[in-house]
């Protein structure tokens, strides 16, 4: 028995689902407990009258252990963490394991039987239930039993989940009739053409190849090309609904409206979309000395420049296979591109292809090329500021908390909103948190529905996606939750990847290598965005 495992300081709790792995393949491993139940805090108040919870060196204490206090599954006023999404699958008494052929029952109770729940599956296509049904089961404790699908997959296009829920029957001292005990789930394309069955988003949704939903190419307005209009400092790009403004100086989009109006429609982007590597480093990653490691990561991510070393723009009229940046007017869409050196040393460098269509949607390309010796990244994607008042969020995906590519087991597949203020997790300090794996589409929105919808342009699994009210370098300078400037902006992050948390202990042990972005060699990231009317 282990007195102690999956150490949840901060934004952990990743990859535990391999110690319930060996709790159940070893006869000789009967377990552990996890530390810690609850954040170990004092309520303090900050000279502005600002309450918020204090760790070590808060009162002036010396020496101290920071944060290290702070590694409750559950915060200190006993509000669940999003670690506990996780927890609650892995310890989950009934296994359900889905498949082409049907689904299997592995009841892990010892005294109660899988018949004593109400078990109900249901099938929804891109996020949408199209049907539910009540299911008969008995399952004695400590057996299994095979039964077959509870529904046929129609053969129409689309991505399709199947939920299979166990939920009391009537209530009881810890919770209410209906309150569900365990679930399953599986995704497939039509036809179950995937080949394989998975339980869990973590495992289904990751592999499942992600639909377009609605954002491919083939969408009808998209066969012909957008207007380019090139100028000495700019490209323009226009069409029907938008406008683009693309600068040779700036190395990016600098101007992107959309929903023509009188007063020349919606300005939708608050600066220059800029490739990101870095997140605000999570308790863990302070422990294994991440920052030190990294940091070259960081100068990449703030400060990069058109290269030097390829033939300038010039102005109008340059040679658009040898200037950089250049435009180029394709059979369905301007293609305008930048070549830029990334901050760091040794520099990497990072393409930058904007492909723009008739109906708006821009398509993003980044290609990254790191610099020799350089470790593995902190995340791979882009980074996108726009107003504070698109603060709606709304994306098909993993949900409903926070996931992360090695804490992702415990989410399902479906369509989530929330409030932008409100996706940064209240870690005991600052770091990185609210990220959604296997995101197929986001949207942010104002009150009136304008705003940003962006998609994985076809990437398998989806891409993972943030919006939060900071930048990663703003939530990285603040000690306490209450030290965090005010709200300003809308920040959006797009990634292929972002490192897992890890958490095997919080002093040392760095994330397992099949939760890494690669290192040393070129990465490719496509994402889309369009822009929304209300």
């Amino acid at each position: 028995i282990m007195c102690e495992y999956g150490h949840a300081m901060g934004n952990s709790f990743g990859a535990v689902h391999k110690y319930l792995e060996l709790a159940y393949r070893e006869p000789l491993f009967q377990g552990g407990f996890i530390w810690d139940f609850a954040d170990q805090v004092i309520q303090r108040t900050d000279r502005y009258g600002r309450g918020y919870f204090g760790y070590g060196g808060d009162t002036g204490d010396a020496p101290n252990d920071l944060d290290f206090s702070g590694n409750g599954v559950w915060f200190v006023d006993r509000g669940a963490t999003p670690k506990t999404q996780e927890l609650k699958y892995l310890y989950q008494p009934i296994e359900v394991v889905i498949s082409p052929s049907g689904f299997t029952v592995n009841n892990r109770h010892l005294f109660t039987g899988a018949g004593d729940y109400d078990c109900l599956a249901s099938l929804s296509r891109d996020g949408r239930k199209l049907a539910e049904r009540r299911l008969e089961i008995e399952v004695g404790p400590g057996e299994s039993r095979a039964y077959p699908p509870a529904f046929a997959i129609p053969k129409g296009p689309g991505e399709y989940a199947v939920d299979i829920s166990f939920r009391l029957r009537s209530a009881t001292a810890w919770a209410e009739a209906g309150y569900e005990v365990a679930f399953g789930q599986a995704v497939c394309r039509a036809a179950w053409d995937t080949g394989t069955g998975q339980t869990g988003a973590g495992a289904g949704a990751g592999r499942a190849e992600a639909g377009r939903a609605g954002a491919g190419r083939a969408e009808a307005g998209r066969a012909e090309a957008p207007e380019l209009v090139e100028g000495i400092h700019n490209f323009g790009v226009r069409g029907r609904h938008f406008m683009a403004l693309f600068s040779r100086i700036h190395g990016g989009l600098v101007s992107y409206r959309f929903g023509f109006t009188p007063d020349g429609g919606h300005e939708l982007l608050r600066g220059v979309p800029r490739p990101n590597f870095w997140h605000a480093p999570t308790s863990n990653e302070v422990g294994w000395q991440m920052p030190l490691r990294d940091g070259q990561w960081l100068l990449a991510s703030r400060y990069a420049r058109i290269r030097n070393d390829l033939p300038g723009g010039g102005g109008a009229g340059a040679d658009p296979a040898a200037a950089n940046p250049s435009a180029a007017c394709l059979a369905d869409r301007v293609e305008v591109r930048y070549g830029l050196e990334l901050g760091g040393a040794p520099p990497s460098q990072c393409d930058m292809v904007y492909s723009v269509f008739a109906d708006g949607r821009i398509e993003l390309e980044l290609t990254v090329r790191p610099g020799a010796g350089l470790g593995d990244m902190p995340e791979f994607g882009a980074l996108l500021t726009a107003s504070a008042d698109l603060r709606r969020l709304r994306w098909y995906g993993d949900g409903p908390a926070e996931t992360y590519v090695d804490r992702r087991r415990g989410a399902r597949l479906g369509i989530y909103e929330a409030d932008v203020a409100d996706q940064l997790t209240a870690y005991l300090r600052p770091q990185e948190a609210g990220n959604h794996t296997g995101v197929r589409w986001a949207e942010v929105t104002d009150g009136r529905g304008n705003g940003l919808r962006f998609d994985c342009a076809g990437q398998a699994g989806g891409m993972e996606f943030s919006a939060l009210p900071w930048t990663p370098f703003e939530i990285e300078n603040a000690a306490h939750p209450v030290e965090l400037p005010p709200i300003q902006q809308t920040v959006l992050r797009p990634a292929l990847m972002r490192r897992g948390v890890g958490g095997d202990d919080s002093w040392g042990a760095e994330p397992h290598p099949e939760y890494r972005l690669p290192a040393g060699r070129e990465l490719v990231f496509r994402f889309g965005f369009k822009g929304l009317r209300g």
